[in-house]
């Protein structure tokens, strides 16, 4: 099960590089820097009471540096998401957009998006900290405003999925996939 997820995300991340070359090769390219900040949740499943959903919601920051050209973006991105207690969730990866220019100061996109995520959770009881490295592949859509040449505003969607378990001791956590809704400002500057 792990090598297909695996398989999955190389080829979207494969994907994500061919969007990079053609990016590069389209005129004007802006590099990209950008400030994220959202809310969060991670889906999951536990054995401990008949295998029910745990559902842990939570804010994140990041930070992502890109580049851009008329139709196409594509990012480097990290994301710190604020687990409660000592939980932590992290992710770093890669995301290819399409634009789609329906007007001067606003435009919609979609996109992909692959890489890893590290999940650390410290449950109750005597258990010892669970902890996972797993790669992650998933979609995101939403819209940027042109606040200026060198400013844009962003709202999104971004999903992705996990589908990861591990046991420890007798208890199994099924981590499913974690979506969010966010917002960032995105700082622009020509390349050429």
């Amino acid at each position: 099960m792990a090598g297909k997820l695996i398989q999955k995300a190389l080829v979207v991340i494969s994907l994500l590089g061919t969007t990079f070359v053609s990016l590069n090769a389209a005129g004007t390219t802006n590099s990209l820097f950008a400030i994220e900040g959202g809310s969060s949740s991670l889906n999951a499943q536990t054995n401990t009471a008949g295998y029910e959903i745990q559902k842990a919601s939570m804010g994140h920051f990041g930070l992502k540096l890109g580049a851009e050209g008329e139709n196409y973006r594509v990012f480097f991105s990290a994301r710190n998401f604020l687990a409660e207690g000592d939980n932590k969730v992290l992710t770093a990866g890669i995301e290819a957009q399409y634009k789609f220019n329906f007007s001067k100061p606003v435009d919609f996109f979609i996109g992909a998006n692959g890489g890893t995520a590290y999940i650390e959770i410290e449950p109750n009881g005597a258990n010892p900290i669970v902890d996972i490295t797993t790669p992650y592949f998933g979609a995101d859509v939403g819209f940027n405003y042109h606040v200026s040449q060198a400013t844009d505003l962003e709202l999104g969607v971004k999903y992705m999925y996990i589908d990861n378990s591990i046991t420890q001791g007798a208890t199994t956590y099924d981590f499913r996939d974690l979506t969010s809704v966010y917002g960032s400002i995105i700082f622009k500057w020509q390349m050429d």
